[in-house]
């Protein structure tokens, strides 16, 4: 007998984000979000599912609501034949104040409500059990050392859900050594990594199904699976309605406006500027007449989001300054810029800026006589 489930994990639902949104922005990608969640359940449904796991995160307690919560109860509710599992995360660790202890979940929704010990669900008629346990509050939690005391029936299909590092590099709380684990299970489906990873054929992160900012690269999903105990058939099933994506653009000084703008305009194709968030990480160097800001407010209208790096300088000829301005203060102005030291780019337009004045000084003087 085989099953089927869906394995996610990190949704983040009320996610406050790191990147530079404006409020309407944000609101966009939380329902964005909702959306694709909403999308993961319309898969369990039309699909027949036996089993959704979720491998915690599934919240961000800190910004999540009752609301919210009551709103995830009810669509659990629409996959009536799916039984639900869901673990807890390092966002939204099982606490006292938990939102999770004061929601009536339907009766195919199952949380895992220990951290200190294995909770055990059997579906005796699928022939499977899950073994899990969640998160308390990070860094207050020692290693979870009940994940290395599992005893498993071996003619059973066994799962283990669990939200934590395999690979050693977050806090003893959320590590979890996978070598003293990995023979006991048919399948271990992880949280915590937001990209797609594979440690085995058996031991996944599916990643977010929505990536949450620029270091979330490539495809973001959901692992469709059948399991038996002779084997595995598992798909990747994309569900990101967005991308973050950054692209840097080297710029040489003798580039006008209007090729920049059209360089940056075309670094993405009409579809990927309407629906995806960019990154445009500006290098080389900027004939110092242009005019940066103008021509990245301009570059914006032409998509969904977008964000500048600048990691540019300004191509400035002093010596063409100070030899055309040798007898006024102009010239003795980039004499001081030129000696006081390495060019970085707020030296630059604090210079540039500084330059402005003493043009329109130096205009109203000529106006004047």
């Amino acid at each position: 007998m085989n099953i089927s489930f869906i394995h996610t994990a990190d949704i983040h639902i009320g996610k406050k984000f790191n990147v530079n949104f404006n409020s309407g922005e944000g609101k966009k990608r939380r329902r964005e979000i909702w959306e694709t969640f909403d999308k993961i359940i319309e898969v369990c449904i039309r699909n027949n599912v036996e089993f959704l796991l979720i491998a915690g995160d599934l919240v961000d307690a800190k910004h999540c609501t009752l609301d919210d919560m009551k709103r995830l109860s009810s669509k659990f509710s629409e996959a009536r034949n799916t039984e639900i599992i869901i673990t807890t995360g390092n966002r939204d660790p099982y606490t006292t104040y938990s939102l999770y202890r004061f929601i009536d979940w339907p009766s195919n929704v199952h949380i895992i409500d220990t951290t200190n010990q294995i909770r055990q669900i059997d579906f005796a008629d699928k022939n499977l059990c899950v073994f899990s346990v969640g998160l308390d509050l990070k860094d207050k939690q020692k290693e979870r050392t009940c994940l290395y005391d599992i005893e498993v029936n071996p003619s059973n299909i066994n799962i283990l859900l669990a939200h934590g590092d395999i690979f050693g590099n977050d806090t003893e709380d959320v590590k979890i050594d996978i070598s003293r684990i990995e023979s006991k299970f048919d399948y271990v489906a992880l949280g915590h990594i937001h990209q797609y990873t594979e440690y085995s054929e058996r031991i996944i992160y599916p990643g977010t199904p929505e990536p949450l900012d620029f270091s979330e690269k490539g495809q973001h999903g959901i692992v469709f699976c059948k399991l038996d105990k002779a084997g595995i058939e598992k798909v990747f099933v994309p569900t990101a309605k967005s991308r973050f994506i950054s692209k840097e653009i080297f710029l040489q000084q003798d580039f006008s406006y209007d090729k920049i703008l059209d360089i940056i305009k075309f670094s993405g194709d009409y579809i990927s500027a309407s629906k995806d968030y960019y990154r445009i990480i500006l290098t080389g160097k900027v004939d110092m007449a242009i005019d940066m800001n103008r021509l990245k407010t301009e570059a914006s209208s032409f998509f969904q989001y977008i964000e500048f790096v600048d990691d540019y300088l300004f191509h400035i000829d002093y010596d063409y300054w100070i030899e055309e301005n040798d007898d006024n203060i102009i010239g003795q102005y980039f004499k001081q810029f030129k000696a006081s030291g390495e060019e970085n780019l707020n030296r630059q337009k604090s210079l540039l800026l500084g330059l402005s004045v003493l043009l329109n000084e130096k205009g109203r003087m000529t106006d004047g006589n």
